[in-house]
């Protein structure tokens, strides 16, 4: 909370997503609670939780559980891997079950927000958006259920092709209706589909639940991530418009690729801050 021009206004959330531990993680160096508790040391404010680093949907969370209860950190989330394209009504009853499973598992971490992603099957660009706009909003009022907001964001690499532009955006949030879907901006990946993040932030900020904050430099044929203000990306200016405005979300974090993975954050963290507390 801050005051501007004697107004109380909210200040965004300064969050990171446990894919910038992925490194740590993989290679045995750090549990998913440690990343969490370190996360709570570094000045992170909220978690963006990948379903790849939850395990086995069977498996026990009660260490993710403690872990943010010790820090008092809230979650948001994201899940690739639900079929959102495919209708008919088995489909529609299989994905509904399995969408329950999700919510009901993010439900006991208290997350507020899930980005859905979908398997591109055979579809061209076109038909593939308009079904995945028609799942997402399938599954909103699922996730409501839960206390859960559904989001999507731009891709970068070949799934930027699907969904890399405010274009691709905008007709995706036309398919999926008023269903209650939002959207999460992710300042990095449109430099992958050599767009303007600033202009799209222009038509997409009203949509906007979730921020993803990325930087990157050119690595071979694609980009690599470095973190915050190491690379090509300028995500200053998106962060101070969010927080001119009074966005009360999440700034989620994801930065790796120079220093250890504990150091990028560090770097990544104090970036955002500086930036956030300029007013």
């Amino acid at each position: 909370i801050s005051e501007q021009g004697g107004r109380t206004v909210a200040k965004p959330a300064i969050g990171m997503m446990t894919y910038s531990f992925g490194r740590s993680i993989r290679e045995g160096c750090m549990s998913l609670p440690d990343a969490i508790r370190l996360c709570a040391t570094l000045g992170v404010e909220a978690i963006d939780l990948a379903e790849a680093h939850l395990g086995d949907p069977q498996a026990d969370i009660s260490a993710f559980l403690a872990a943010l209860s010790d820090t008092g950190l809230p979650v948001a989330s994201s899940h690739t891997g639900l079929d959102l394209i495919t209708r008919g009504e088995a489909a529609r009853g299989e994905r509904e079950q399995e969408a329950r499973r999700i919510f009901e598992r993010l439900g006991k971490l208290d997350c507020g927000h899930v980005m859905l992603g979908s398997p591109t099957g055979d579809l061209s660009a076109e038909d593939w958006r308009r079904e995945y706009g028609i799942g997402l909003g399938e599954c909103a009022p699922i996730a409501a259920d839960y206390g859960i907001t559904v989001t999507f964001e731009n891709r970068g690499g070949p799934a930027g092709l699907l969904v890399g532009t405010a274009d691709h955006c905008e007709e995706i949030l036309g398919h999926a209706g008023d269903t209650g879907v939002r959207f999460t901006f992710d300042v990095g990946n449109f430099r992958y589909v050599g767009a303007d993040h600033n202009a799209a932030f222009e038509r997409l900020a009203q949509y906007t639940a979730h921020v993803h904050l990325k930087d990157v430099v050119p690595r071979g044929e694609s980009f690599g991530m470095v973190p915050l203000g190491e690379g090509e990306v300028d995500n200053a200016p998106i962060i101070r418009k969010l927080a001119a405005s009074g966005f009360g979300g999440c700034l989620a974090i994801e930065c790796g690729g120079l220093g250890t993975d504990e150091d990028d954050a560090r770097k990544s963290v104090e970036f955002v801050q500086n930036v956030r507390n300029e007013g």
